[in-house]
């Protein structure tokens, strides 16, 4: 990981802030070397010693000079706190938003190597690591400035003992060095143990109904108590062993003026070092030790930073050789003061229009499991109804989600009108196809905002989505109609209800192949028959869809069966109940979990 170049492609975001911050920081910094040199020159004039001839009158130095310091030393920090925090924010949202450009190009159901909970920390916590080691760099820059001057002006006085002086500093920053390998292993325990936490809050508020059924309340909070400990721990130990650095630090700078004291005491008598002279070595001894501290520092820093790095690349990595560290800091518009862009949908040309869709030999298997799908070969035309079925783990999700690209496949082709589609997870998007997943994603906005996601009000027939997804008498019992909120994840919405409000932005996008994964598991019969009849009511519909109900079977122009990851068979469900034992079972077991009522209505 190349560390250092991606600091400076976000210092280069935002050249005038960081500059500005850079100067400002120097200014700040000079205060204590202007000081300095003031109190020099009193104490020389108090004491009768020879300064550097400038014959300025103390009255001027106490009344005039040294509050104009203090002034550009207050002015200096207001600048340098404004301008680098806007560019801290910015180069925040900068990474975030790549983070996301790059998540968003992944396959999406592969697209976090993690638990959404543990990549929040990423977003968090490890991106303020990388913005603080990128303000550090303008900070030991400007302190960079002042320490060579600093220097410049101390060996000008005696060479010697600004020799001695700097012999601490650097044993500092060489036992900073050597602590490295420390830095790092206490680091990384540190943020896996907050990822762990993260993951864990996730996981405990998705799972609430789960743990009370299970009635394990109390071992849930055991184990969060166990994983937060751990936390402590990690904590502890690497702020512990950071504080200890930093007290050596102020040990240094103690243990440099006791060196300036021994050396100065004969010279002093023999005036050959004055009392103004060894006040300015004194009074800029604690900036010289704070640049040496910050330039050791950034050792530790750096370790850290290349950890974060690491652990945000891993979110955009993926399959697709083509992506780099670099893509993490790639500049771009951020929106802090503008509006966003419109959306621009995509449009479809005729060439586009769905005729048939392919797939040929498409396999995928699951990371460290021998389970997935296997030579897929399947053929979708326009104005037909398919349905894949099969039992649970047959491969159902799986082939319904490689066929979208959003689980990178293994082998095999897809093709749209005899078209290899090299990028499936790019192509396949509305209005091509669009897709309902069998857990719904709502979020906590309103029901039309959940439809539109972003789309223009103008632009989408809200009314007949509604209808098409069945959910219009729902709608009537809502105080506040389509702009009644949902809640977090359609908390307020029954599961069917949830159900048919995802399909519902689903119509809306108007697709060339609409694709349902199990719809029909949360809808009873009656709204299931209503619904299909209403999709196919539009003429040249052409539907995709995991189901196991008969209604579904019935009404496919073309059955899929899956078996351990394959096609059994394949046709119409008649001539597949004569020809295939797999569908024979599978019906035999659904007809026979139903009542007669309900029989009578699937034949």
């Amino acid at each position: 990981m190349k560390v250092l170049g991606l600091a400076w492609q976000l210092l280069r975001y935002k050249p005038g802030l960081v500059f500005g911050g850079f100067l400002s920081d120097v200014l700040f910094f000079l205060q204590p070397l202007a000081a300095s040199f003031v109190a020099r020159e009193i104490f020389n004039q108090i004491e009768g010693a020879t300064g550097w001839g400038i014959g300025i009158n103390i009255w001027i130095l106490v009344l005039l000079i040294l509050p104009l310091t203090m002034v550009l030393r207050l002015v200096g920090d207001f600048v340098f706190v404004f301008t680098m925090w806007v560019f801290f924010l910015s180069g925040s949202v900068l990474l975030r938003r790549n983070m996301l450009r790059g998540i968003f190009k992944k396959p999406g159901a592969a697209a976090l190597p993690d638990s959404p909970g543990e990549a929040v920390s990423r977003f968090r916590g490890d991106i303020d690591e990388v913005m603080w080691f990128v303000y550090h760099i303008t900070a030991v820059c400007s302190l960079g400035v002042f320490t060579g001057l600093s220097f410049y002006v101390m060996q000008g006085i005696d060479w010697r003992i600004t020799v001695y002086v700097s012999i601490p500093f650097t044993l500092m920053m060489v036992l900073v060095y050597f602590t490295r390998p420390i830095f790092t292993r206490l680091r990384k325990q540190r943020r896996k143990a907050a990822g762990a936490v993260t993951r864990t809050i996730g996981e405990i508020f998705r799972s609430v109904q789960a743990i009370k059924v299970a009635t394990a309340e109390d071992n849930v909070l055991n184990y969060f108590r166990g994983i937060n400990e751990k936390r402590r721990i990690a904590e502890v130990k690497d702020e512990f062993f950071h504080r200890l650095i930093h007290a050596i630090y102020y040990v240094t700078i103690y243990l440099c003026i006791g060196i300036i004291l021994l050396l100065v005491g004969s010279n002093l008598s023999n005036n050959l070092f004055s009392v103004g002279d060894l006040s300015f070595f004194v009074g800029v001894l604690g900036a010289l030790g704070e640049f040496v501290w910050d330039l050791g520092d950034m050792i530790p820093r750096y370790i850290r930073t290349k950890v974060s790095l690491d652990r945000m690349f891993k979110l955009i990595t993926g399959s697709d050789p083509a992506v780099t560290e670099f893509d993490l800091v790639k500049h771009g518009p951020i929106y802090i003061k503008d509006d966003f862009p419109p959306i621009q949908p995509l449009k479809l040309n005729e060439t586009d229009k769905l005729v048939r869709f392919d797939a040929r030999k498409l396999s995928y298997t699951h990371p460290n499991s021998d389970k997935g799908i296997k030579n897929i070969n399947m053929t979708i035309m326009r104005g037909t109804f398919t349905v894949i079925t099969g039992r649970i783990g047959s491969g159902k999700t799986t082939l319904l989600r490689a066929l979208l690209g959003l689980l990178p496949k293994d082998d095999g082709s897809l093709y749209w009108n005899n078209k290899a589609i090299d990028k499936p997870e790019e192509f396949f998007v509305p209005p091509r196809t669009a897709y309902t997943s069998q857990v719904p994603r709502l979020f906590s906005e309103s029901i039309k905002e959940n439809i539109l996601m972003g789309l223009p009000e103008e632009s989408v027939n809200i009314e007949e989505s509604i209808k098409l997804a069945v959910i219009e008498k729902e709608l009537k019992d809502f105080d506040k109609r389509l702009d009644t909120l949902i809640g977090p994840k359609g908390v307020k919405l029954s599961g069917g209800q949830r159900q048919r409000l995802a399909a519902a932005r689903m119509f809306a996008r108007e697709s060339e192949i609409l694709i349902f994964d199990d719809l029909s598991s949360a809808l009873d019969v009656e709204t299931e028959q209503l619904l299909w009849k209403r999709v196919f009511a539009k003429e040249g519909t052409t539907c995709l869809a995991v189901s196991h109900r008969p209604i579904a079977l019935k009404r496919a122009d073309n059955v899929i069966v899956m078996k351990d990851g394959k096609i059994e068979a394949q046709g119409k469900l008649g001539d597949l109940l004569k020809t295939s034992e797999e569908m024979r079972r599978l019906w035999e077991e659904k007809i026979m979990q139903k009542p007669d009522s309900i029989i009578a209505q699937t034949d």
